[in-house]
C-alpha cells in the first residue's frame, strides 16, 4: 500500500483516517486506500504546458485543501484550465478581444479555472452581441415603429380630465405606455429616442406591469420571424440574409 509514497505522508494518511473513523477499521482502510490512490495520481499527473506553474498550483492546493483527494482534484482542474486557456483562440472572435479578456481575467483571479470561466463567458457574450446585431440591426426601424403603434394604444378609463380652468371634461385618456431598456447593465426609461441604442440594447425594450415584464421587442422579432416563415413576408434587406 505504501509503495512509492513517502513514509511520513503514508503515516499521516493513516493518522487522519484513524481520527476520522476511530470505531470503524473498514472505513479507515477505505480512506487510506482512497487517499493513497489520490497521492499516486498527483505524483503521476502530467502538467504539460502548465509545468512552470506547478509550484504555484501545488501551493494554492495545499493552502485550501487538506485531503489528497481534494488536492489532486483541484490541481487537475487547474492544469486542465491553464492548458485550455493557453490554447483558447476561437476562430470567430478577434484575437485582440480574446487577448484582452485573458489579461483582465489574470488581474481578477489567481485560479486558472476562474480565469477560463471569465474568458469563456466574455466570448459567449461577444457572440451573443454579434448574433443580435446581425438579426436585429436590419429590422430595427420596423421594430421601433411597431412598438410605437402598440405602446400608443393604451387607454385608462379612470383618468379624470380637467381643463386648465378646472372644468371637468370627461373621463378616460389615451396615453403612450412607457418603455424600459437595459444598456450597460442599467435600466433606462425612454419616451421616443432609440437611434443611440445598439441592437443588443434595443432588443431589451420591455413594458413593466408591477412585478411583471413584457419583452415587446423580442415578441415582435418572433412575430416577424413567423410572418417570414409562414407567410413569406419580405422585408427590404432580406436579400442580404439569403
Amino acid at each position: 500500500m505504501a509503495d512509492k509514497i513517502p513514509p511520513e505522508i503514508f503515516l499521516e494518511i493513516r493518522r487522519v483516517a484513524s481520527a476520522e473513523w476511530p470505531d470503524s477499521p473498514e472505513m479507515q482502510q477505505y480512506m487510506v486506500d482512497a487517499e493513497a490512490t489520490a497521492y499516486r495520481k498527483l505524483a503521476k499527473l502530467d502538467f504539460g504546458g502548465a509545468l512552470e506553474q506547478k509550484a504555484a498550483i501545488l501551493k494554492e492546493a495545499h493552502e485550501y485543501y487538506q485531503s489528497w483527494q481534494d488536492i489532486v482534484s483541484f490541481v487537475s482542474e487547474e492544469v486542465d484550465a491553464f492548458n485550455t486557456l493557453a490554447a483558447f483562440a476561437p476562430e470567430d472572435v478577434p484575437v485582440g478581444f480574446v487577448t484582452e479578456q485573458k489579461r483582465k481575467a489574470r488581474v481578477e483571479h489567481d485560479w486558472f479555472a476562474s480565469q477560463l470561466e471569465d474568458v469563456q463567458q466574455a466570448v459567449e457574450a461577444y457572440r451573443y452581441v454579434q448574433r443580435t446585431r446581425a438579426k436585429v440591426g436590419p429590422i430595427r426601424d420596423l421594430l421601433v415603429r411597431m412598438e410605437s403603434i402598440i405602446g400608443s394604444e393604451c387607454y385608462n378609463a379612470n383618468i379624470q380630465n380637467y381643463s386648465a380652468w378646472g372644468v371637468w371634461e370627461g373621463e378616460g385618456r389615451a396615453f403612450r405606455y412607457p418603455v424600459t431598456y437595459i444598456r450597460n447593465g442599467q435600466e433606462e426609461k425612454r419616451k421616443a429616442r432609440t437611434d443611440d441604442l445598439e441592437p443588443e440594447a434595443l432588443i431589451t425594450c420591455h413594458y413593466k406591469f408591477g412585478a411583471n415584464e413584457l419583452s415587446i421587442h423580442r415578441a415582435l422579432v418572433r412575430i416577424i420571424d413567423m410572418l417570414r416563415n409562414d407567410y413569406d413576408l419580405k422585408i427590404p434587406g432580406d436579400e442580404d440574409r439569403a
